[in-house]
């Protein structure tokens, strides 16, 4: 058909679970059901740091997948951006002309009027890694094997291969998490393949924390890598099962290293994207902050909370987020529904600030309670976000409601205010200060939006 430059990345998922990250390919054949018939939406353009477009395409047959691929195939050919590397790829072809144009193309191209799409049925959250198994069609299983941030000994994958003889069928699968499966385990092996020593360094079932860890190569082994990345992965993961165990639940925290997002941060519940930061003065290693990426329906990609934070700093505000999912979630729900009902309440702004908060009360021993509720409704609007913060934070501090009156996050009229020393002396000075300034009597005196607050909550600048 062509020789395809650079990258051409073609996903499929046929499954109701997205376990082959299928919307970050420049193709991707998505599991979809149209007028009873089992097939496959196409979605384009997808790469890493952006979620691809529904076609509005339906293939039902094996013919007509090939049809597909081969008219995209010869339409990236002649009008893609073959001669420029930075923009070689479906992406810029469809920013150039759009998706709808690109979808009439392949049709013509193709000779086949394609259905549109049908419903898109990747709606389960991939639970493969939680079970530390999956049964096969025929009775047997594949027995997950978690590698934590992909870093596994030439000795160990010898050493998987030979359990794969021993106990299976002699296959092994890898998976996007950076792990593997041994595969056609029957019932009366699985126990004694457990037993192995193998599985003493790479559990079948790890904790939450690890079991959909992913981190990119990092400084290493990539000459673009800015943190060191696979060790700072599994540094936080120790960290956070230490300060916060989960015995259920699942965190997706995915690593890169720099900007070009090979460890697909963008789609992880957590993800984090190597930077420099400064501290003390001095330039070092540091982290942006993302949360909320989906892999379900049709994927999402996650947005920031935090900016360019010191390395050795980043678990402690991670630590405070994730304790809120511990203390809010229901039942053994997911990190990345906890995101969907409590966190999308609020800006990103503002769950960027609760972090640093917690974290700063957190770092200095104070005996404070404050964090998200599932029931906010300032409808992300910072400045009603500030103000219903602030006052809890003042309510925290002195015990007494700050305007009682108030409607609409606002003061009643001719409601007054105590600075928080006058009342509570007793109070952390820095968070007294904050308070105040959060919903201070004159409007004109109070924070508009968090990035004015941020140096009454740091904890790592002097």
């Amino acid at each position: 058909v062509a020789a395809l430059p650079r990258k051409f990345n073609t996903g499929f998922c046929g499954s109701l679970s997205n376990r082959s990250n299928v919307f970050s390919q420049d193709l991707g054949y998505v599991l979809a059901q149209k007028d009873g018939i089992y097939g496959y939406n196409i979605y384009l353009g997808g790469r890493v740091g952006n979620i691809a477009k529904n076609a509005d395409i339906f293939v039902s047959n094996e013919d007509e997948a090939i049809a597909v691929f081969k008219a995209i195939a010869e339409l990236f050919r002649d009008y893609g951006f073959r001669h420029n590397r930075n923009k070689n790829r479906l992406q810029f072809l469809i920013e150039a002309v759009g998706i709808k144009a690109l979808s009439e193309a392949i049709r013509e191209k193709a000779g086949i009027d394609f259905l549109t799409a049908g419903e898109t049925l990747t709606n389960v959250e991939n639970i493969d890694p939680d079970q530390g198994r999956v049964q096969l069609r025929d009775g047997s299983f594949a027995v997950y094997s978690v590698v934590p941030s992909g870093v596994f000994k030439g000795s160990s994958l010898i050493e998987a291969a030979r359990l794969s003889s021993e106990y299976g069928d002699g296959r092994i699968r890898l998976d996007v998490n950076q792990s593997l499966y041994i595969i056609g385990v029957k019932k009366e092996n699985y126990e004694a393949l457990l037993n192995e020593d193998y599985f003493k360094v790479y559990r079948s079932k790890n904790t939450p924390y690890f079991n959909h860890l992913i981190a990119c190569a990092g400084t290493d082994h990539c000459p673009f890598g800015v943190i060191p990345n696979k060790p700072d992965a599994i540094e936080m993961a120790k960290y956070l099962d230490k300060t916060v165990p989960l015995d259920s639940g699942r965190v997706r925290m995915y690593w890169s290293g720099c900007v070009k997002g090979c460890g697909i941060h963008g789609l992880g519940d957590i993800g984090f994207e190597g930077c420099k930061a400064k501290l003390e003065g001095k330039s070092g290693y540091g982290v942006h902050i993302f949360v909320g990426g989906k892999l379900i329906d049709e994927g999402r990609e996650a947005y920031s909370v935090l900016k360019s934070i010191p390395l050795e700093y980043a678990k402690y505000f991670v630590a405070e987020l994730v304790k809120e999912y511990k203390r809010l979630r229901v039942g053994n729900e997911s990190f990345s529904h906890f995101e969907s009902r409590v966190l999308s309440r609020y800006s990103n702004s503002a769950i960027g600030f609760l972090m640093q908060l917690k974290a700063y009360i957190t770092y200095h021993d104070i005996d404070l309670d404050i964090g998200f509720s599932e029931d906010a409704k300032t409808a992300q609007f910072e400045s009603f976000e500030i103000f219903d913060i602030g006052c809890k934070l003042y309510k925290k501090l002195t015990g007494i409601t700050p305007y009682p009156l108030q409607e609409h996050f606002m003061p009643g009229d001719g409601e007054k205010l105590e600075e928080v020393s006058k009342i509570a002396p007793e109070a952390d000075e820095n968070l007294a200060k904050l308070a105040y300034k959060m919903i201070h009597p004159k409007q004109n005196e109070r924070a508009k939006v968090f990035s004015e607050l941020g140096d009454f909550v740091a904890i790592y600048t002097k």
